[in-house]
């Protein structure tokens, strides 16, 4: 008995898909593109280092005044008076 990893098909089964590929046909290949500097702003630099940099900037000012205000209002006692109406 051969072992098989297929099941076994009738002989009049037939598939309705194309068992086999076409042969594929490969266009010519296209012509080398030529490279071009990246966008340069005023003083050298790629336009997106210098968005990244102004981006890491802002983020790390937010968090110096975030961790800022944390400490100036740890330090500082609550006001306990009258209560208002």
């Amino acid at each position: 008995m051969s072992h098989s990893h297929e099941p076994p098909v009738p002989p009049g089964n037939t598939s309705p898909y194309p068992t086999h590929e076409p042969p594929h046909v490969h266009p010519a290949p296209l012509p080398p593109k030529a490279k071009r500097p990246p966008a340069l702003s005023g003083d050298g630099l790629p336009v997106g280092a210098i968005v990244g940099a102004a981006v890491a900037a802002g983020a790390l000012a937010f968090g110096a005044a975030a961790l800022f205000m944390a400490r100036r209002d740890a330090g500082k006692k609550k006001r306990r008076g009258k209560k208002r109406r």
